[in-house]
């Protein structure tokens, strides 16, 4: 199509897109200066990819969720029907994971997260919609994280009968009954979703690699609570998958509530570990406070400058977090007993001026040797 061609007040500048279903442009609306995306399905007024091109324009038109482009008009031409939507920038999911590429559990898990979200919406419909080509292609990424469904193209309303789905969807992402002249459900798209949350682990891509092997790097790469779910999406009998989208999200859910439970064990016991190393230096820094008889402020100064030292040497943000607290923790926890010992007529106070005769000549000498490295 020539650059300068016009749709209406649309002007056409770049193809960006070739599909089974047709041809998409890059457009701007020169009125409102706004980019738009223009798919073309070309031939006489009757032929079947015209007609998929008004109905995928319906669907389009009867969603109203803020990962699916909105619907912005429909043309026809003498031999050709145009659909204009709403222009999504970014990259492509599969785009997004190979610049990136390996990516943390947690990350990967938040992005299946997300696809899985929007497969649900589609999955809830009424009637619900199949969406049958789930692949990395099918879905952009935005500058700001978000996930976006570009192609409504193979999506069916409704459960599809045996004719219908006849080589429909895309070898590796698709469900076997996809290509077994069988009617499909909403299992096929859990199959997909199974194989394309393998791929984002792996790297491994089941069009190229196929599913054994990509299943066998899954195997290795994922945890067993990770793999055992893929295993059920991607089983090979629909009846042993989840019956659903929403389903399949309702357990990854519980996946990311055992992996914040188990980050925040770890976390919990990296700060005990850091409680119980700054506890011994403590104990070091108020043996010197006593032996040299300096007051609470200058101790509180004292054991800041400590961290102040750790700092230099570790630069990562979650351990200065654990350091902080665990400083706080001690230094509260000295002060709280030093009260206690107050009240109960004891003279164990960091503030003292008469310790000097209850250490021996060494230890002065090493509190000397500390007092001077803080």
């Amino acid at each position: 199509m020539d650059k300068t061609a016009y749709i209406g007040k649309f002007r056409i500048i770049r193809k960006i897109a070739v599909g089974g279903e047709g041809t998409v442009y890059l457009a701007e609306d020169e009125k409102l200066h706004q980019l738009n995306a223009v798919k073309f399905a070309f031939g006489n007024k009757d032929c079947r990819k015209r007609q998929a091109l008004r109905e995928e324009a319906a669907r389009l038109a009867s969603l109203s969720d803020r990962h699916l482009p909105y619907l912005v008009d429909i043309a026809e031409g003498f031999d050709y029907t145009a659909e204009i939507m709403e222009y999504v920038e970014g990259d492509t999911l599969s785009e997004y994971l190979k610049a990136r590429f390996p990516l943390k559990g947690d990350d990967v898990l938040r992005l299946m997260m997300d696809v899985t979200d929007l497969i649900a919406y589609l999955h809830e419909s009424r009637p619900p919609i199949i969406y049958r080509d789930i692949k990395p292609d099918n879905f952009i990424v935005t500058k700001d994280g978000c996930i976006r469904l570009v192609d409504m193209g193979t999506a069916l309303f409704g459960y599809g009968s045996a004719e219908a789905e006849v080589m429909s969807g895309t070898p590796g992402y698709a469900a076997p009954e996809q290509f077994a002249s069988r009617s499909i459900g909403r299992e096929a798209d859990v199959y997909a979703l199974g194989m394309l949350y393998a791929y984002m682990l792996t790297g491994m891509d089941p069009i190229r690699d196929g599913k054994d092997k990509c299943l066998n790097a899954c195997s290795v790469v994922a945890g067993k609570e990770t793999f055992r779910l893929i295993r059920k999406c991607t089983a090979d009998s629909a009846a042993e998958r989840f019956s659903n989208a929403k389903e399949l999200m309702d357990n990854l859910k519980r996946l990311q509530e055992k992996r914040i439970f188990i980050s925040f064990i770890t976390s919990m016991g990296t700060l005990l570990s850091n409680v119980l190393i700054w506890g011994s230096i403590a104990d070091m820094t108020v043996t010197g406070l006593k032996a040299g008889g300096v007051t609470l402020y200058e101790g509180i100064k004292g054991i800041l400058n400590i961290y102040g030292c750790f700092e230099k040497f570790y630069s990562t943000e979650l351990l200065e977090y654990h350091i902080f607290i665990s400083s706080f923790i001690v230094l509260v926890t000295l002060i709280i007993k030093n009260v206690v010992s107050n009240v109960a007529g004891k003279q164990e106070f960091i503030i003292s001026y008469d310790w000097n005769e209850l250490y021996t000549e060494k230890e002065r000498k090493f509190t000397k040797v500390l007092s001077s490295k803080i």
